[in-house]
C-alpha cells in the first residue's frame, strides 16, 4: 500500500510540474536523442517536457513529431492526426523545433526533408535550405532541389541541374539535363539516351557512355554498354568483375555482397568485395 501511495504521489508531483490542469496529458517520447524528452498535450496543443516534468516548450502546436534527425523535430499547426487502425498525421504547414525547446521556424513550409545537419524546405513553390540552428542557408529560389548529401545538394534553375555546397558555391559548373539523387556517394547523370556517374565532390567518374544504368546498392552499380550487356561497377566507375550479364542485380546476404544474374542463359552468382 505504501508503494502504491508513493507512485501516485510522484505522478501528481510530475503532473503539477507541467500545469495544474486536468487536461494536461503526457503523450510520446521523442526518439533519436539520448536524453528523455516527452511530448505533452494541454488544451489540445502540444509542447515538450523533460524527464522531471519541467516544461521546455510551452504547448502551442497542433502536432509534434516524435522523432528527431540532426537535432531537428517537425511541428505542425492546422493539420490532421489519424488514430485507430491507421495512425499518422497529415501536415498542413511544416515547422521546425529542436530538443531544447527552441522554435527554429514556425509552421510555414509546404514540405521539409531533413538530412546532413540541414533541411530542404519548400515554400511558395520554391525550394531552399535551412541549417539545424534556425538559419537560412539558401532562401527559397530553386525550381527543384534534393536534400544535402555529404555537403552537396542538387538544385534546378533555368531548367538545368547543378551541384552546390552549403555556402551556395558551385561544386560543379557543368549543367546537367537530368540527375538522380545521390546514393552510395554517387549520382546518375543523363543526357539524351546516354548515362554516366558523378560523385558528391563534383567529379564525373563515368562520362555519358552507357546505354543503360542501374541504381547503386552496397556501393556497386550497373551499366549497360554498347554490346547491350550489363556490367557491375564500383563508385569510381571501374568494372569490378569480368561477367557480362543479360540481366543482373546486386544483393546482400549475411553481410556478403553478391552480383546475381543471367549469363548466356545460365544463372550466375558472384561474390563482390565489401
Amino acid at each position: 500500500m505504501k508503494n502504491l501511495f508513493l507512485i501516485m504521489l510522484l505522478f501528481i508531483i510530475a503532473s503539477c510540474s507541467v500545469a495544474d490542469d486536468k487536461e494536461v496529458e503526457f503523450r510520446r517520447v521523442i526518439g533519436g536523442i539520448s536524453e528523455s524528452i516527452y511530448i505533452y498535450e494541454d488544451k489540445g496543443k502540444q509542447g515538450l517536457v523533460d524527464s522531471s516534468g519541467n516544461v521546455i516548450l510551452k504547448a502551442q502546436f497542433d502536432f509534434i513529431e516524435d522523432w528527431q534527425e540532426y537535432g531537428l523535430i517537425l511541428v505542425d499547426s492546422g493539420g490532421r492526426s489519424y488514430e485507430g487502425d491507421a495512425v499518422g498525421h497529415e501536415f498542413n504547414k511544416y515547422g521546425l523545433i529542436d530538443a531544447k525547446g527552441r522554435v527554429l521556424f514556425r509552421p510555414q513550409f509546404d514540405d521539409v526533408k531533413i538530412s546532413d545537419n540541414s533541411a530542404l524546405v519548400l515554400k511558395d513553390s520554391l525550394y531552399g535550405f535551412v541549417d539545424n540552428k534556425g538559419n537560412w542557408l539558401v532562401g527559397p529560389k530553386y525550381q527543384f532541389a534534393a536534400p544535402f548529401y555529404k555537403g552537396t545538394a542538387i538544385v534546378k534553375q533555368h531548367d538545368k541541374f547543378y551541384l552546390i555546397n552549403k555556402q551556395q558555391e558551385p561544386i560543379s559548373t557543368i549543367p546537367f539535363d537530368s540527375i538522380w539523387e545521390f546514393k552510395n556517394d554517387v549520382a546518375v547523370i543523363e543526357k539524351g539516351e546516354k548515362y554516366g556517374f558523378i560523385n558528391y565532390k563534383g567529379e564525373i567518374i563515368a562520362p555519358y557512355n552507357y546505354r543503360g544504368i542501374g541504381d547503386f546498392n552496397w556501393y556497386h552499380g550497373l551499366i549497360m554498354k554498347e554490346d547491350e550487356k550489363w556490367y557491375v561497377v564500383d563508385t569510381t566507375g571501374a568494372v569490378v568483375i569480368e561477367q557480362r550479364f543479360d540481366k543482373v542485380s546486386v544483393d546482400s546476404e549475411q553481410g556478403e555482397i553478391f552480383a546475381e544474374g543471367i549469363v548466356e542463359g545460365k544463372p550466375v552468382r558472384v561474390k563482390l568485395k565489401n
